[in-house]
């Protein structure tokens, strides 16, 4: 089973920024339950949702060439926790460049007007082929982009 940590991409301006939602299913909200944390979603799959986002940003905006990796975390703060059933907003700015380096994203995930987490995350470029198939990744994007 592959975790889906972007369900829609709402907003796209490539190498500039991308939005999207995350509805919080019953199974994550249940992974704290064993360590006494019922009903939340764990604040590193909230920040997995903006890196998955940024991969997003980076292989849509590279045709599909380049993904990226998490190289760092600066300044990531998380205000309150997400539960079952809400529907997380999640956006990602892009600062640097992919030629000047180096690459950040300015994070902010929401619920309605609740500010869950945010921050800024240090990105590292990898070749797409790598670590994905290109053409399923291609596919994938229309899905969630609503795009052909």
């Amino acid at each position: 089973m592959r975790w889906r940590f972007v369900d829609r991409v709402t907003a796209f301006g490539p190498w500039q920024s991308i939005a999207g939602r995350k509805a919080v299913s019953l199974e994550e909200y249940k992974l704290l339950e064993p360590l006494g944390r019922q009903g939340v979603l764990p604040e590193s799959l909230v920040l997995e949702c903006c890196v998955e986002l940024a991969r997003w940003l980076v292989a849509a905006s590279s045709d599909f060439r380049q993904a990226c990796v998490l190289e760092g975390i600066d300044g990531f703060e998380f205000r309150s926790e997400a539960v079952m059933g809400e529907i997380l907003e999640v956006e990602a700015r892009l600062t640097g460049s992919p030629e000047a380096g180096p690459l950040r994203a300015e994070c902010r995930v929401k619920v309605g007007a609740r500010e869950v987490a945010g921050g800024s995350i240090a990105l590292g470029l990898v070749p797409l082929a790598e670590g994905f198939d290109p053409d399923f990744t291609a596919s994938m994007w229309r899905e969630l982009h609503g795009s052909t």
